[in-house]
This record gives C-alpha cells, structure tokens and sequence, in this order.
C-alpha cells in the first residue's frame, strides 16, 4: 500500500470511511477495509494489510478562518439579511460555522461565503444543521451547484496534506 490512490479520480488523498455495512464489516476480518476519496468523494475498498479502528468521519475537514453568510433555506421574507459567522473548518460535504445566532438542529440553511477578497462567493444552496451548541453550528451540505462543488474540492486539494504516508 505504498501509493494508495481514488480508482475514480487518481487523487492520493484517500481517508478511511466509516464502516456501516455487514460486508464492510465481514471485510474489515480480511483487512479490506473502505476507503473515501477527500476530493471526489468516490467510495471504495482495498486491501490495508493491518487492523485499523472504525473512524467517525469519512471526510477530513480542513481548519479555515472564511466569513459566511446565512438565512433560512425557506424564509419567509425574501429580503431578510440573515446571520453572519466564520467558517471554522470545511470538507466537501458539511463545515462548522462560529456564529452567535440560534439555530435549531434540523434547519436548513443557505449559505454563502468568501475564501478572500479577490474570488467570487461560494454558494451552498442547502445545509441542514446537524449539531447547534453555544456559537458553533455544524452544517451537512444536502444541495449545491456543481461549479461551488468544483471550487469546494479545489481549496481542499490545495490546503489538504497527503493523508496517508507514502511508505508504508
């Protein structure tokens, strides 16, 4: 397993998943063990040759420091300004955002932000709020354009380091 790599994408930046199917399980006994790509989030499995435990993510987040801006998905006054916060860490499927506004768990939201002054905002068309505690709110992106998708993977391959050492 010296050069681990995503069949879909080629990318080396490959992470453990999270194992929830009896075949994952049964597998995990041989050492197959599945495996998450971080950039075009293709799932498959290979041969590890250890034992491993079960990771809680399958996605790795990387930590940023983003204003965003959000309301509710469905507001009920189109011109509301919503709520603003930083993005504290992203992945290509969800973020934690630090924010004094109140959400409850199970909202959606749309979202919008800026990794610098010079590019165009990114829009997340929906997120549901998976966890809310005091000023931390973690959001799980459920619907977002293709091109903010493609922008999303560029920032991860760029801050994301290799996640598997290459001798092993």
């Amino acid at each position: 397993m010296s050069d681990l790599r995503c069949p879909a994408c080629g990318a080396s930046k490959v992470r453990l998943a999270h194992r929830k199917s009896v075949s994952d399980v049964l597998l995990s006994g041989l050492t197959i063990y599945p495996f998450r790509c971080q950039l075009c989030a293709d799932r498959f499995r290979t041969f590890l040759g250890h034992r491993t435990p079960n990771p809680r993510r399958s996605f790795e987040r990387i930590e940023v420091s983003f204003p965003v801006w959000f309301r509710p998905r469905r507001s009920e006054y189109p011109d509301e300004m919503g709520q603003e916060g930083m993005i504290e860490n992203l992945s290509i499927r969800g973020c934690r955002i630090r924010s004094s506004a109140l959400v409850a768990v199970g909202s959606r939201l749309e979202l919008e932000f800026q990794y610098s002054n010079a590019s165009f905002p990114i829009t997340i068309e929906e997120a549901v709020v998976r966890s809310s505690a005091y000023e931390v709110i973690g959001l799980r992106f459920t619907r977002l354009r293709r091109s903010d998708e493609r922008r999303i993977r560029q920032l991860i391959d760029v801050w994301l380091p290799e996640l598997l050492p290459s001798g092993r």
